[in-house]
């Protein structure tokens, strides 16, 4: 719709003012490149839906946190619903949404465990019970499960179900080879559980999705009350997607709620007022880079595992840039692959080593020639082998597969 459009392009706009100034020309060019694929693309709707929730969960105070994907644009950064400035860690657009993309674009937005039933039931008062649903998921049977229940149904006791139950196997191509039977029972058992495995076995609940329709979501979908109490849908994000209806994931982190406590705390027993948002000044604060450089870092959300702890200590971090980098180095593909050691040692000594190609030292020279980020595929993939933005992206999506 046409009201959409403009309703977003001056939100967005006037985000851009806030954050960045009026003469930044360069995050104001990329705020009208951003617009025009959100428009190409029929997602203005799913944008203007997002920056309401956001905007009621800060009318009312609660703590949230904007990530996954979402971060890379600068249209979610100017309407508050991320707090991750693109431009500063040099983020892709096109790795969110692109022409390219047949998936839709995805939020994830945290809020405390406290909040985040309200906001649920915010949701279906401001678009209505006939429009919105949680979504739905459909579990289905696995082989030791699946052997446990037919078992049963046979009459078998305990003991024997449990030795039947290790009797299977997949194999290296994921086929399920049935191991040898012992007697007729267990061999209809297994034939049964091969022929079932995969097969749906009940309704669940998605753990943060939720569907929000233009159109009754009773012309998409059978609805059931699950016993949390908000109307659930019979599908699952597979088919919603199939069928033109993109979630939201409105979900749940303990941590924020702690935040919230011990700002009242500081509040109360300080006088003291904390501004979490002004994230501009804990990238600065001394006393901040002194702990990170100690690795005092137990109870910091992400950062206080005994490997990343390792890590931290082995780069004797205190920036914001390298903790950044520090955060994906640590995940295993990075990590098993050789890069983390690489990095490391580029970062204590960054005149050990040569770059590959004068593209490369243009492109990461911030991670010392090491593709840290899944964005310095689309990068390289871009400067170096001249894909579009777009096309780059579809390069990394094979290649960073789950």
């Amino acid at each position: 719709m046409e009201d959409d459009k403009a309703f977003l392009a001056k939100l967005a706009r006037d985000g851009c003012i806030q954050r960045y100034s009026r003469k930044n020309k360069l995050a104001y060019d990329r705020v009208s490149k951003e617009l025009a694929i959100i428009d190409q693309l029929g997602f203005n709707a799913y944008f203007l839906m997002t920056w309401d929730i956001i905007r009621y969960a800060q009318s009312k105070g609660y703590y949230y946190v904007g990530r996954g994907s979402g971060a890379n644009s600068i249209v979610a950064y100017c309407l508050q619903i991320t707090d991750v400035d693109p431009i500063e860690l040099d983020l892709y657009f096109e790795r969110f949404l692109n022409p390219y993309r047949t998936s839709p674009p995805d939020f994830d937005i945290d809020f405390s465990w406290l909040d985040r039933d309200d906001v649920i039931d915010y949701v279906f008062k401001r678009y209505g019970k006939k429009q919105v649903v949680l979504l739905g998921m459909v579990t289905t049977f696995q082989y030791n499960a699946l052997i446990r229940e037919l078992g049963k149904v046979f009459g078998l006791p305990k003991g024997e179900i449990d030795q039947l139950a290790v009797k299977g196997y997949y194999s290296r191509n994921n086929k399920f080879e049935p191991k040898k039977a012992e007697d007729q029972i267990q061999r209809l058992i297994l034939q049964y559980g091969k022929l079932l495995v995969n097969f749906p076995n009940h309704l669940s609940i998605h753990p943060g999705g939720m569907l929000i329709s233009e159109a009754s979501i009773y012309q998409y979908t059978a609805v059931y009350m699950p016993p949390k109490g908000f109307p659930t849908a019979q599908i699952d994000m597979f088919v919603a997607e199939h069928i033109g209806l993109y979630k939201l994931d409105i979900l749940s982190q303990r941590g924020l709620g702690h935040i919230k406590e011990a700002l009242r705390l500081i509040r109360e027993n300080q006088q003291v007022s904390v501004n979490i948002h002004d994230i501009d000044a804990f990238k600065k604060d001394k006393r901040v880079k002194e702990q990170i450089r100690r690795v005092d870092t137990i109870g910091c959300f992400y950062i206080e595992s005994p490997a990343m702890r390792q890590l931290l200590k082995k780069l004797e971090c205190d920036d914001y840039l390298t903790l950044v980098a520090a955060s994906s180095i640590i995940r295993p593909g990075v990590a098993s692959s050789g890069m983390m050691k690489a990095y490391i040692e580029r970062y204590h000594r960054p005149d050990s080593f040569s770059y590959i190609h004068p593209v490369m030292k243009e492109l990461l020279a911030e991670t010392y020639g090491v593709m840290v980020y899944q964005e310095d595929v689309i990068k390289v993939a871009h400067h170096f082998a001249g894909l579009d933005m777009g096309e780059a992206d579809i390069l990394r999506r094979a290649m960073s597969g789950k």
